[in-house]
């Protein structure tokens, strides 16, 4: 459930960031100072979930995106048109598969996957909470079906943008 509430984050801030990191008129070191304070505005929100699900785990994770962005910016070719809209079209497909992983699995009949009541109670859900407290499959099958289709979907929209992946 954590994962993919972090995964909403990752998402609203990927569209900001993807427009900013990969555009071709902007300077590096201007490109690094908008990600990174776009990456400490989402961090506020973070931590408050955070703080809440003493998850502070998600802070560290999200960082560990900001960090990777900046250094991208850093350690890659300069950005193109085609990178900034295979960025955009990959931030848009992400959008649209989690909004229906998350309509799917709060409307469709969805399979237990061994997360029982007793897996809901030793997580400390509430069993009167929103859909995927009440009944954590839920979200399990939303994290599966949202990873499912964004890892088979990026080597094939990255083929098609005519990205090269970078040297091992």
């Amino acid at each position: 459930m954590l994962a993919l509430l972090l995964e909403f984050f990752v998402i609203h801030a990927g569209g900001f960031m993807a427009v900013v990191m990969y555009d071709p008129e902007t300077k590096p070191r201007t490109r690094s100072f908008q990600v990174a304070g776009l990456g400490v505005f989402y961090l506020l929100f973070i931590s408050a979930f955070a703080w809440g699900f003493d998850a502070w785990w998600m802070i560290w994770a999200f960082a560990w995106l900001v960090f990777s962005k900046v250094q991208a910016i850093w350690t890659g070719a300069p950005p193109n048109e085609r990178d900034r809209t295979h960025a955009i079209t990959s931030w848009a497909l992400s959008v649209a598969v989690y909004l229906g992983a998350v309509s799917a699995t709060v409307f469709l009949d969805v399979p237990m996957l061994g997360a029982t009541a007793e897996v809901r109670d030793a997580a400390h859900f509430d069993p009167k909470g929103g859909a995927w407290e009440a009944e954590p499959h839920r979200a399990l099958a939303g994290a599966v079906l949202y990873y499912t289709i964004m890892g088979l979907a990026r080597p094939l929209l990255a083929r098609l943008f005519g990205v090269k992946s970078a040297p091992a």
